[in-house]
């Protein structure tokens, strides 16, 4: 194992473009093939079933897209500040119909603009614990200038993959990394840069996770 920091920033672009590639392509998949039903099909029923397809994977999209923009890109939002209300529209909405259910209980405020970032990808972790399914609270905590994010994750089956431990221990996983581990290791740097840890600590049915 290696000092996690010990990454390129060219890696790191490398593999933070395949992350954004593997989490669009299937819905942009999806919307082709509805047009080429579209193409190919002369009954009413299919070809309303293909528009159906299209409209709900290009809404998919869309929603996959605004959440990756806030979690990795500049955000929109004026000033170096950003809404948590903006951000649990864009989480619930990239949930919603999903197995994980988002419980968002952060009161309305706003944050510096890279905290929230750092929350909602601390969201993508907890939501990868309870691959199954089931409940993900998130709660943030204001003092001042002081923030703690609490999150917890619980479902009939938690199993969080041992790179994420690895990475937020400050080490890269033997295996080196990948368009999935690349997230938390986003994750970990983001923290790093705000002066914020983060612990993962597992429990019975699920994991918690507090950043401060």
């Amino acid at each position: 194992m290696t000092d996690v920091a010990s990454m390129s920033d060219l890696d790191l672009a490398a593999l933070m473009c395949s992350k954004l590639c593997h989490d669009v392509i299937s819905p942009v998949g999806a919307i082709s093939n509805g047009f080429e039903v579209l193409d190919d099909e002369n009954d009413e029923s299919m070809r309303e079933m293909a528009l159906d397809i299209i409209k709900s994977n290009a809404n998919k999209a869309s929603s996959r897209l605004q959440f990756l923009r806030l979690s990795f890109g500049a955000m929109g939002a004026t000033g170096d500040r950003f809404p948590l209300e903006d951000a649990r529209r864009l989480t619930e909405n990239l949930y919603e119909g999903e197995k994980a259910r988002i419980q968002w209980r952060a009161a309305p405020d706003s944050l510096p603009k890279d905290q929230v970032k750092l929350l909602v990808n601390l969201v993508v972790i907890a939501v990868s614990a309870i691959p199954r399914g089931g409940d993900v609270t998130i709660d943030a905590e204001r003092d001042g200038d002081v923030v703690t994010f609490k999150l917890s994750a619980m479902g009939s089956l938690s199993n969080l993959a041992d790179a994420v431990y690895t990475i937020f221990s400050g080490e890269l996983p033997s295996e080196g990394l990948d368009a999935r581990s690349i997230q938390p290791y986003y994750a970990y740097r983001l923290a790093q840069s705000l002066g914020m840890k983060v612990r993962l600590k597992p429990v019975e049915g699920g994991l918690e996770i507090t950043a401060s």
